[in-house]
Parts: C-alpha cells; structure tokens; sequence
C-alpha cells in the first residue's frame, strides 16, 4: 500500500522523466519524399548542439504532468523547417512546464524541407497526427482531452499557427489553444510593414468558427518581425477569438527556454499566469 508521500514522490517522479520515443505514424508516414540513406538513422541525428537532423520517422516524447486531467501541449521545436532545436526549444520547455504542473510532448516532426516554398506541409501532417494521439492517450498520460494546446518556436510557431487556424479539411485535428514563440514566416516577407500569408497556403483562418485563445511571446529586435505575432493576434479578436502578445525590448531571435535574455527567462511564467487566467491551468 503507498503512503501519501510516497504516492506524491512518484506522480512528481512521473512528471519530471520523459517517456521513451514513441512513433507518430503507425508504419509509413504519409506524403514521404525522402528516402534513408546506407546506415542513416531514420529517426534523425542529434548533434553537440542539441539539434536534430534528417528526421525521416517522426517520434514524440511524452513528459507527462504530475497530477491527472492536468493541461498538456505538444511542443513543436524550431529550425527553418531544416533543423529541430530539440534541447532549448523541446526538453528544456517540457522541464518547465513540468514544473508549473502541464504535461508536455515534445514533437520531432519531419526534416529538412520537402518542398522549399510549402516546407510546412509534412510537419502539420506530424502535428494534426500527434495532436489525435495525446487525446486518445489523454488519461494515460495524465491529460485532460478538452486542455491539448499546441507550442512552437520560429518555424515551430508558424507550424503551431497552421494546425490551429490554417484552413483545413473539415475534421481536422485542432488543438485546444495555440501558444507562438517569436513565430516566422506569418507575413508574405520578414518585413514589419507586410502582411499575413492568406488563402489555402495561409495562417488566416477560414470566416465561420471562432478561432482558439492565443499567446504569443516575441522581441521587438526579432529579425523575424514581432508585427507577425500583433498581426496574426488582431485578425483572430476580428474573427471572434483571443490572443495575449508580449513583446519584450531585446532578445533577439531563437531565445527558447534559457537564460540568454529577459524574454527567455521570463516568458514560461508569463505564459503559466495566461493558462491560470484563462482556467486552463488550475491556480
């Protein structure tokens, strides 16, 4: 019979190891251009730098929260839709979101670019395929169905900004809520005075259902300008939805989960106030 404590320790223990790598796609993953070469390692190849490279098999890594029914997000890396940032931009955020009580799943969707004007394209596949996976695992990995958010940085973000408002096929996996970190590739070009991707190819949702709460966390000296985040926040409250952008003064771009900057400190518990505000999060 465990005690109390001892039944505490181990759902913290729980919260705090991630789960071995488990494949998104039962066999062959769909839309695949690219074959393995002699001895390559499909699942991709993990540098000094914590990137990871030529995924070919995407996997995810569970990092469950402690407590069950608890608020999880797949954590989608960024890269240039080329590489995964997979330490500072995966497991370092799933540590923190650990830590403020949210499950976390750290995607590795397939790189490097398949198509160099729509590298987008097999990574939502990846995500929309995930997002269908942790909500039928939801109780097993101690996840509340109806509380799935979705997490990217750089081209994570604007893969982030795709599953949740890109128009799609009806029936399309969504997540609960959508969370960008200083997201790329949201206007036509990286300039402050452009405008959003719109039509099939955009990040604009389609006129009709009310679009999810949003968050987004950016610099003002991003090359990848913070107006992308601002803009893409005004369309969805047009359409009917919420959004939270903070902006800070530096930082630059590909800040993550580190102590390079305020923004990289600062912005897990900015975003745990946002989850707690919008009943996400339990206070």
């Amino acid at each position: 019979m465990k005690t109390p404590l001892l039944a505490g320790l181990l759902a913290a223990t729980l919260g705090a190891v991630p789960l071995p790598p488990a494949p998104v796609w039962d066999g062959s993953p769909p839309a695949e251009t690219l074959a393995a070469k002699p001895g390559q390692d499909p699942k991709g190849i993990l540098n000094k730098a914590g990137h990871r490279t030529d995924v070919l098999i995407p996997e995810f890594v569970v990092w469950p929260a402690a407590k069950p029914a608890s608020p999880c997000i797949v954590v989608c890396p960024g890269g240039g839709y080329n590489i995964l940032a997979e330490e500072h931009e995966g497991a370092e955020v799933a540590r923190r979101l650990n830590a403020q009580g949210v499950g976390a799943v750290v995607l590795r969707y397939r790189v490097p670019r398949r198509d160099n004007d729509k590298p987008w394209v097999v990574p939502v596949l990846d995500a929309r395929k995930t997002l269908d996976l942790v909500r039928a695992h939801a109780v097993e990995w101690n996840a509340d169905p109806k509380k799935i958010g979705i997490l990217g940085f750089s081209a994570g973000g604007n893969l982030a900004a795709r599953v949740a408002y890109s128009p799609a096929e009806a029936g399309a996996a969504r997540p609960d809520f959508a969370v960008m970190v200083y997201p790329a590739y949201l206007f036509e070009k990286d300039k402050p005075d452009s405008v959003l991707r719109d039509g099939p190819d955009g990040v604009v949702p389609a006129k009709g259902a009310k679009p999810i709460p949003a968050f987004f966390a950016h610099s003002a000296d991003d090359p990848y300008p913070a107006e992308g985040s601002m803009a893409l926040a005004a369309k969805l409250k047009s359409l009917g939805g919420s959004a939270e952008v903070h902006v800070w003064a530096k930082g630059g771009h590909g800040w993550g989960a580190s102590d390079r900057c305020l923004a990289a400190r600062e912005w897990t518990n900015v975003l745990g106030a946002w989850l707690k505000d919008r009943g996400i999060l339990a206070p």
